[in-house]
């Protein structure tokens, strides 16, 4: 095989990585319980998980993810679609995906559990405040009352990070997913 050709079969093979993670959050919008003007969904979980397993990289994933949503798609939660949602109470959270799967990549990086937990609980702050800064301004809310209306999320928050930490620390056995440097 040559240099090139090896170069496009990796690209193929991120391209479909890609594609794969977006279709796994757009699912995970799908599991949603509606609580309010913003539902619980999966879709933090496999922002959270896509970090773990696929390092910084997992930026583009989320990326393509609210891309997809934005253009039309019908990826977001309880099916909705189009840059509207950005502005809505859930677009905070939104906005926070591409940068809170950065952040969880970097679990990925010698990978080791408490990073997992570490990392996790990071991207899970960023998260959280910028939905707490979506709902203060779509909703036009007091900053306390915001942070009110974000507290029912935060214990399936701490659930949905124990959870992929778990399923991350669980996949080092396997050597696919030993990408970034040993477990030393």
């Amino acid at each position: 095989m040559t240099q090139q050709e090896s170069l496009a079969r990796k690209d193929i093979e991120l391209a479909v990585r890609c594609a794969i993670w977006a279709a796994l959050m757009a699912v995970g919008a799908y599991v949603s319980i509606p609580i309010g003007p913003v539902p619980i969904t999966l879709q933090s979980f496999f922002i959270i998980l896509c970090g773990f397993m696929e390092g910084p990289w997992a930026f583009f994933p989320a990326l393509a993810y609210l891309l997809a949503g934005i253009i039309g798609l019908p990826v977001f939660a309880e099916g909705a679609a189009g840059p509207g949602i950005l502005f809505g109470p859930s677009g905070g959270f939104a906005l926070s995906f591409a940068p809170c799967a950065f952040v969880a990549g970097f679990a990925a990086i010698r990978p080791k559990p408490w990073k997992y937990l570490v990392f996790g609980a990071l991207a899970t702050i960023l998260m959280h405040l910028c939905g707490i800064m979506g709902m203060h301004l779509s909703l036009n809310l007091s900053w306390v009352a915001s942070l009110y209306a974000d507290l029912p999320f935060l214990p399936g928050a701490g659930l949905k990070v124990i959870a992929a930490a778990a399923l991350a620390a669980g996949a080092l056995r396997f050597p696919w997913a030993r990408k970034y440097g040993s477990q030393s």
